[in-house]
């Protein structure tokens, strides 16, 4: 299922939700979101699992607000985790509802959201966590994204997917079940199972930031924020920065890892095709298929300049 390509107008949003809640019509949810967001001309990536659903999408702020309110009553909830933006650029090309076995993959049959969750903390409280010497402050997100920033005084969890958490999250744990752990995400939602799994296993203080990284920069000044870096986001964007608006940053073709400047400037890096990740990776047949594919962009962007360019001219 695949709507045309959106271009942002001054009042559209972009908008990521979640919710952990059971839904046995899964197939049926599909399709009725579907539908609602096809006619309502919403672009973006919702995930349905019987665990609950999550979702990044991006339209007219009317929209989208339609949207949730749809769901909520879909769903017979009151409340929903959500994260909002504006941004000059468009954030999805197209129109994409799942349904998958989780809404975030963590592995675990055993982990559920929603009967039992660390507390949630945000502002001045996530900053005093951040300040404490006996909390362990971990980044439960991938290590990729780390690179783009992260809290001052954070862990990493050093994952490559958030599959291989519940693994390598062993070596930062303590005997001590009573030591308190505070864990963060992008929106929140990877927080829910990454802390749901420590209560699993005995820890007494898990706290997590209520609606990620993006509701903390939404809500903290400069003086007050101790983030550093920019933020890594899963659309088109790449990464935000303290503002929220778009970093420059723009995704690796062969591996998807978001580059930064300095990234773009190496001599390992060849724009549509590799980098410094990647660059040693790549089959022959991999590298042919990103060089035809840039090629055959390239070509559609001369067409497209062309078109336009004929255009002004009967203007």
């Amino acid at each position: 299922m695949i709507t045309p390509a959106h271009s942002m107008e001054e009042n559209d949003i972009t908008m990521s939700f979640y919710r952990f809640v059971r839904i046995m019509d899964t197939g049926r949810l599909k399709i009725d979101l579907t539908n609602f967001c096809q006619g309502n001309a919403i672009i973006g990536t919702i995930v349905i699992a019987e665990e609950g659903v999550n979702g990044s999408v991006s339209g007219e702020n009317a929209a989208i607000k339609a949207l949730l309110s749809y769901i909520k009553k879909r769903l017979n909830i009151e409340e929903i985790i959500i994260n909002s933006a504006t941004s000059a650029i468009p954030t999805f090309k197209r129109l994409k509802v799942k349904v998958r076995k989780e809404i975030v993959s963590i592995g675990l049959t055993d982990v559920k959201p929603e009967l039992n969750t660390g507390t949630h903390v945000s502002g001045n409280e996530w900053n005093d966590l951040l300040n404490n010497p006996d909390v362990l402050v971990i980044d439960t997100r991938n290590n990729y994204e780390i690179d783009v920033g992260t809290f001052k005084t954070a862990v990493r969890a050093n994952t490559k997917n958030f599959r291989e958490f519940p693994e390598q999250i062993k070596e930062l744990l303590e005997e001590d079940l009573e030591k308190p752990i505070a864990m963060f995400c992008t929106g929140g939602i990877r927080c829910e199972k990454a802390s749901a799994h420590l209560l699993a296993l005995g820890h007494k203080q898990i706290f997590q930031l209520k609606g990620g990284i993006l509701s903390y920069l939404h809500d903290s000044s400069k003086d007050h924020s101790m983030w550093e870096g920019d933020c890594f986001v899963f659309d088109d964007r790449v990464a935000v920065d303290a503002n929220l608006e778009p970093a420059d940053y723009e995704k690796c073709h062969g591996c998807r890892r978001p580059l930064s400047p300095d990234d773009r400037r190496s001599k390992e890096y060849e724009y549509g095709i590799s980098c410094h990740n990647c660059i040693d990776s790549l089959n022959d047949n991999r590298r042919a298929s990103l060089m035809e594919r840039n090629h055959q962009t390239q070509l559609a962007k001369m067409r497209t300049a062309k078109t336009l360019n004929q255009t002004r001219k009967l203007l």
